[in-house]
């Protein structure tokens, strides 16, 4: 009713592996097939690079792309800023440098 999107859009779903991100997919899914909506709809994660941190929620999204069969896109921040968290983290210790 409010055309939030146009036909031949993408729509990128930011995919944690969490219940919010993947009952998004799934409903934005179902409704973009019920109602011929003609978006792309990809998910979206993003590893931030710590060890043991995303890897399991990772392989809920990686089941998520397989299920919804969608796109899935895995970005990470060493291909964004050319740095791991943990390779932050050993750089410059772990201090609480949020101030």
């Amino acid at each position: 009713k409010e055309q939030l999107f146009k036909p031949g859009e993408t729509i990128a779903v930011a995919a944690s592996g969490g219940k919010d991100s993947t009952v998004l997919a799934h409903v934005l899914k179902l409704l973009n097939e019920r109602h011929s909506y003609g978006l792309k709809l990809v998910l979206l994660s993003i590893d931030e690079g710590i060890t043991g941190y995303r890897d399991d929620s990772l392989e809920t999204v990686k089941r998520n792309q397989q299920q919804y069969d969608l796109p899935l896109i895995i970005l990470t921040y060493k291909e964004l800023y050319g740095w791991s968290m943990d390779e932050i983290v050993k750089a410059v210790g772990r201090k609480n440098n949020c101030k």
